[in-house]
């Protein structure tokens, strides 16, 4: 099965939305450079046939591997998949620290037959490199801690998203309000990512 490749513009398109006037042009190349690298990537690489005969987790087991506490947080509520399709397994939860902080950490599965449409950004993350950065905020891939990410920042709201793809499965998005960057890499640290491995 070969990646979308409307979509995966589509969806690097959605990184920018804050962007304007000039950086248009600019988000531009960047979407017209992703769509060329997706198009070249060597099929000895492709994982995707592997992704697609594989048994999916399950919601339950999603949610019983998303921790009661990370860090000051505690969970609040498990979040409803936002994901359409019935065979794409996800999970997420809020977490609040009673101070007016918010952490939201939200999990997908890449395989089954549809799985990778679901896993398309933090794919992205995983094998693209670009950076755009401005007064209001930046978005940039970049590794830390071994995890090759997937940054926006929002300086006004205090805002984070992160997002990454572990062990080439697994869809992650951590997004944070009112957290410094070492706070959330802090978090980050904490979770148990290894236990996916037994999925």
């Amino acid at each position: 099965m070969k990646y979308p490749l409307k979509t995966i513009a589509i969806t690097f398109s959605s990184f920018f939305l804050f962007s304007c006037g000039d950086d248009k042009s600019k988000n531009k190349q960047i979407i017209q450079k992703t769509v060329k690298a997706v198009k070249e990537t060597p099929k000895t690489n492709d994982f995707r046939e592997h992704l697609k005969m594989t048994e999916p987790a399950t919601e339950t087991q999603f949610q019983n591997w998303l921790p009661t506490n990370l860090g000051n947080f505690k969970r609040a509520e498990f979040t409803t998949s936002r994901i359409s399709q019935n065979d794409i397994a996800s999970a997420g939860a809020i977490y609040t620290d009673g101070d007016g902080k918010k952490l939201e950490l939200t999990i997908v599965d890449g395989a089954s037959k549809d799985g990778l449409l679901a896993i398309n950004s933090h794919y992205m993350a995983q094998t693209m490199k670009f950076s755009s950065e401005k007064s209001s905020g930046h978005q940039k891939t970049y590794e830390n801690k071994g995890l090759k990410v997937l940054e926006t920042y929002v300086a006004k709201d205090s805002y984070y998203e992160v997002k990454f793809l572990y062990n080439m499965r697994f869809g992650i998005t951590l997004v944070s309000r009112g957290l410094s960057y070492d706070e959330l890499w802090k978090i980050i640290t904490e979770l148990e990512l290894d236990n996916l491995k037994n999925l």
